[in-house]
């Protein structure tokens, strides 16, 4: 029980990994929490659906258009939510990110809610459980898990090697300096909202064969995905994996020996315990004071 367990946590984890990650890559450059994120990823299931299963598309090219749609999206988030209110106190740009949110989850209910509430994904791989032992794994876990470990290393590879992604950094870690040097602040803004955006679709595009889609999934995965990144250090990329995977094994631990009524609980009070000894998350630097 324990190795299935560990390995429904791994899954669940990585999904919240990509969503923190999708988080913190805004929050890095902006230093603003994109509140609209958990509406970006229930889109992306949708656009997944519509080319996959109404389309006929094959679900890789479905999962890169489904992507790309997304980022689209997150560009019109920073473009329409973001950018007027740049220079806003940060509630304005978090109601405003919110409202955003709203729109976005009635113009989804508008186009695909006549289809009912909850729809179903078929799975990529239509194969039986896979038997470790006496662990049954679904295949479909193991497509999840490896997309979503290779996304991340997409993602590392992408700050640490290119030149964009260091121009990222810069930005993020002092604007007014980056802009002294000739990079196009604004420009970076949006990228980072598009991709942002892209870490959202390309989980739902993974997990949407794993779960059902619903308008209102995406207000579930925010508060999770959020809840990862303050875990591991908001800011901090390795933190927003490391955060995801916890909460993802905590809650199927917990759900498995304790009660299912505890699934949802737990992890917020692991998070809340290792906030109180450690106030900037597992990988989150200390503040620094100026004197």
């Amino acid at each position: 029980m324990l190795a299935y367990l560990l390995v429904s946590g791994l899954t669940t984890g990585s999904l919240y990994a990509l969503m923190a990650i999708g988080l913190v890559v805004v929050y890095k450059a902006t230093r603003v929490v994109n509140f609209a994120h958990g509406e970006l990823f229930m889109l992306g299931g949708f656009f997944a659906y519509t080319l996959h299963v109404l389309a006929r598309v094959p679900y890789v090219p479905a999962l890169v258009a489904a992507i790309a749609g997304t980022l689209l999206v997150g560009l019109a988030t920073e473009r329409l939510a973001y950018r007027p209110l740049i220079r806003a106190p940060a509630i304005s740009l978090v109601l405003a990110a919110v409202g955003f949110s709203y729109v976005l989850r009635g113009t989804a209910r508008e186009i695909w809610g006549g289809r009912g509430d909850y729809i179903p994904f078929p799975p990529l791989v239509r194969a039986e459980p896979i038997a470790i032992g006496d662990v049954l794994i679904v295949p479909q876990q193991l497509v999840v898990l490896g997309g979503a470990l290779a996304c991340m290393a997409l993602f590392a590879a992408f700050f640490n090697l290119t030149r964009a992604g260091k121009t990222l950094q810069a930005t993020a870690e002092n604007p007014k300096a980056a802009r002294l040097v000739g990079i196009r602040v604004e420009r970076v803004y949006a990228f980072t909202w598009g991709v942002g955006a892209a870490t959202a679709g390309a989980a739902a595009s993974l997990m949407a064969p794993l779960t059902l889609i619903y308008p209102d999934v995406g207000a579930v995965l925010l508060v999770k995905a959020f809840a990862a990144a303050v875990l591991g250090g908001l800011g901090s990329l390795p933190g927003a994996v490391l955060g995801g995977f916890t909460i993802g094994i905590v809650e199927n631990l917990a759900g498995g020996y304790l009660h299912t009524s505890l699934q949802e609980v737990s992890a917020f009070v692991v998070i809340m315990l290792v906030l109180i000894a450690h106030p900037s998350g597992l990988l989150g630097a200390a503040p620094v004071r100026r004197i």
